[in-house]
């Protein structure tokens, strides 16, 4: 069986009265991607937001690679492998693609600037598809163009888990089809990926399991063709009982 990489043990935050994320409970194995899915205000984001270190957990507990990283500050868990993309794109305007690559790389553990990493970045841009737009302003690409400015920044810093909140929503059929192809590439260097996604026909075509989440708690886990077949998967997404 392949290795568990991250495991999330009791996951629960709350605001205020509103319990966003309800005791959750998953792993994550070494290399897969997984799926994280359900209907809009089921506590998704948020759930990413915990393993990220963008907010801290009210109980419970995260680990990567058997240690614990629930508690650290958002820059210590991104030093200690987990790197993410947002569903409103963070990118330096004013700053080259290239340098916004570097500013990613530079973020790593004992990283200097120099000239390596400026000829590094462009192996990450090639991965995106944006080699030819290297010397660019950030602000002048287009917005399937940023996307891939901002992946390519995750995976400069050479992440163990990396997070994909959304990361194909807005594209057209012809750009979620490059979409996932990148998707797949990234996975294929050994990355371990974890996507919330609204765009099911991806969700097929990459995932190998999903958690599925509704009003903060997961209601089911397991392969695409299974969790979304369940009926209380269906139900959480139409908002009614199903009837095989």
């Amino acid at each position: 069986m392949t290795e568990v990489l991250m495991r999330l043990e009791g996951a629960r935050k709350a605001f205020g009265g509103l319990v966003a994320v309800n005791d959750v409970s998953f792993d994550v194995r070494r290399g897969e991607i997984m799926g994280l899915i359900g209907p809009n205000g089921s506590g998704k984001t948020t759930t990413m937001n915990l393993i990220s270190g963008a907010f801290g957990m009210d109980r419970g507990r995260i680990e990567l690679d058997g240690e614990t990283i629930s508690g650290l500050p958002a820059n210590r868990v991104a030093r200690k492998g987990v790197a993410r993309t947002f569903q409103l794109l963070r990118l330096i305007e004013d700053m080259t693609v290239t340098e916004n690559v570097v500013v990613g790389m530079a973020f790593r553990p004992g990283q200097r600037w120099n000239e390596e990493m400026v000829a590094r970045s462009r192996d990450y841009l090639e991965i995106v598809g944006l080699a030819d737009k290297a010397g660019m302003e950030a602000a002048k690409l287009t917005y399937i163009d940023q996307k891939r400015l901002e992946l390519a920044r995750a995976l400069a810093m050479e992440p163990k888990v990396l997070l994909l909140d959304e990361w194909l929503a807005g594209l057209n059929s012809t750009e979620l089809l490059s979409g996932i192809e990148i998707i797949r590439a990234i996975r294929a260097r050994g990355t371990t990926i974890i996507m919330v996604e609204h765009v099911m026909s991806a969700i097929h075509s990459l995932c190998d399991r999903c958690v599925v989440m509704n009003a903060g708690a997961k209601i089911a886990e397991g392969t695409p063709a299974t969790v979304l077949t369940d009926p209380l998967v269906v139900e959480a997404y139409l908002g009614e009982p199903h009837h095989a």
